[in-house]
C-alpha cells in the first residue's frame, strides 16, 4: 500500500523540532528528526512572538529533518501551546419528534454545531477576561467527541439509530486568531499545506488513551519551556485542558537573579543540576528554586480544582516535557496532599510519562526518548491520523480526524 509522508512540527518556547512521518492504513513510523534551539526572545507564554525569526529556526529543523528522510513532504502538521488556548467541554441533548426516524448526518451535525457554537461563546469570554481585552477574536482548533447517548445508551456512531432523546458531549480547543494565523502565515511562507493544527496537551492526552486510561481515566501535566499544559481524561474521553504560563524558563530566570549570570549560563547550570553533573551540597541552586516550584504546584492544583467540576478525579497523574527533568520536581509532586486539596478518593499515583509510552507509531531509530519528546512524538502520531475530508459534514471530520 503506497505511503503518504507528512511534517510534524513542534515550535516549543526552548526549540523547534520537525519530525517527518512516514503512514498508510497499516503502520507509521518517524524517518527523519531535526531539533533547533530558539533565540530568546522568539516565544513567549507558550506562543510565537516573532514570527520571521520563528520561520527560520522551523526552516532549519525541517531542512534537518529531511536530509535524515531522504524524503520531501508537502504536508505540515502544527502543535499549538500557549497560556490563552482554551479547552471547552459541551454537554447539550434535545427531544427529537419522530423518533422513529432513524438519525441522519445532517441532524447529528445540527447538534453538534450547536455545542460548538456555545462552546466558541464561553472560550471567547473567558479569554476577554484573561487578556484583559474588549473584543478577541477566537478559533476553533479541534474537536471530538467525548460521548453519545441515544435514549440513555452510549453509542460510537449514532447514524441510523431510533430513538427519543439525542444526546452529545463535544470537547473544542480554541485560540485566539493571533496565534493560529502566525502558525498559518509559518506553514504558508515555509511552503507547505497545513492540514491540521492540534492543540499539544490534546494531542499527548489522546496518544495515551489505553483501555486503561479509557477506563480509569488520566491526568496529564506537561511542563514544557514557556508553559505548564494539563489535560483531564475523564469518563472515556478528553473532558478539558487548562494551560498557564509557568514552566522551565520561569526556572532559568530565577537561577540567572540568584547568581547573576546571564540566560544561557543559568540555563546551563539549570541542565548541569537537573542531570546531577553539578554537586548542590550547600542547596544554593535548590533554595533558588524552591519559590518557583511551590507556584507552580499551586497553579497545577488551581487548574484541577477547575477541571474537576467538584467530579472524582481521575486516580493516575502523568508528568511530562522538558520542565519535568528538574530535580526535585517530581519528587515534590509526590509529596503534595493532593488528596487532601482536591477531588481524589485516595492519593493518586504520580509518574513520569516518556516517549517510550507513545507506542502507535514506529520510532526504530529512537529519535524520540524521554519525557522531553512526548508532546513531538504525540504531534508525530496525530499526523499521521488527520484525514483530509472533502465534504462538509461535521461528524465526518471529528471521526476522521480524531478517531
Amino acid at each position: 500500500m503506497e505511503y503518504q509522508y507528512r511534517i510534524a512540527l513542534d515550535i516549543g518556547t526552548e526549540y523547534v523540532k520537525a519530525i517527518i512521518v512516514r503512514f498508510n492504513e497499516n503502520n507509521s513510523s518517524i524517518i527523519g528528526y531535526g531539533k533547533v534551539k530558539q533565540n530568546y526572545n522568539n516565544m513567549e507564554g507558550g506562543a510565537i512572538s516573532n514570527i520571521e525569526e520563528v520561520i527560520k529556526v522551523c526552516y532549519e529543523a525541517i531542512e534537518k529533518a529531511k536530509e535524515m528522510a531522504e524524503v520531501n513532504p508537502k504536508e505540515i502538521v502544527m502543535g499549538i501551546a500557549g497560556e490563552f488556548v482554551k479547552g471547552v467541554i459541551t454537554h447539550l441533548s434535545e427531544q427529537r419528534s419522530f423518533p422513529k426516524k432513524k438519525l441522519k448526518r445532517k441532524e447529528i451535525d445540527n447538534l453538534v454545531k450547536r455545542a460548538q457554537n456555545e462552546a466558541l461563546s464561553k472560550a471567547q469570554d473567558e479569554l476577554l477576561v484573561d487578556m484583559g481585552l474588549d473584543d478577541v477574536r477566537v478559533e476553533l482548533v479541534n474537536s471530538s467527541i467525548v460521548e453519545m447517548k441515544v435514549d440513555g445508551y452510549k453509542v460510537s456512531n449514532p447514524e441510523d439509530f431510533q430513538g427519543k432523546n439525542l444526546e452529545v458531549s463535544v470537547f473544542n480547543t480554541f485560540a485566539p486568531l493571533v496565534h493560529v494565523g502566525a502558525l498559518e502565515t509559518i506553514a504558508l511562507r515555509l511552503g507547505y499545506k497545513l492540514v491540521g493544527i492540534i492543540a499539544e496537551p490534546f494531542s499527548i492526552a489522546k496518544s495515551i488513551m489505553s483501555n486503561e486510561a479509557y477506563e480509569f481515566g488520566a491526568i496529564v501535566i506537561d511542563i514544557g519551556g514557556g508553559t505548564t499544559d494539563i489535560a483531564l481524561i475523564r469518563n472515556g474521553g478528553i473532558e478539558g485542558t487548562k494551560m498557564f504560563a509557568m514552566a522551565g524558563r520561569d526556572f532559568t530566570k530565577s537561577i540567572a537573579r540568584s547568581f547573576n549570570l546571564s540566560l544561557d549560563r543559568a540555563e546551563a547550570l539549570k541542565l548541569a543540576y537537573s542531570e546531577g553533573i553539578i554537586d548542590d551540597t550547600g542547596g544554593e541552586i535548590k533554595n533558588a528554586l524552591k519559590a518557583d516550584l511551590e507556584l507552580l504546584y499551586e497553579g497545577i492544583e488551581v487548574a484541577l480544582n477547575k477541571l474537576a467540576k467538584s467530579e472524582a478525579l481521575p486516580q493516575r497523574i502523568y508528568l511530562c516535557g522538558g520542565g519535568s527533568a528538574l530535580t526535585d520536581l517530581f519528587d515534590g509532586m509526590v509529596r503534595r496532599e493532593l488528596y487532601e486539596s482536591l477531588p481524589f478518593f485516595k492519593k493518586p499515583e504520580i509518574r513520569l510519562l516518556t516517549a517510550e509510552d507513545i507506542v502507535g507509531i514506529k520510532d526504530k531509530l529512537s529519535f524520540l526518548v524521554g519525557a522531553e519528546s512526548v508532546t513531538p512524538k504525540s504531534l508525530a502520531l496525530q499526523a499521521t491520523r488527520i484525514e483530509e475530508v472533502r465534504n462538509d459534514s461535521i461528524w465526518d471530520k471529528l471521526v476522521s480526524n480524531f478517531s
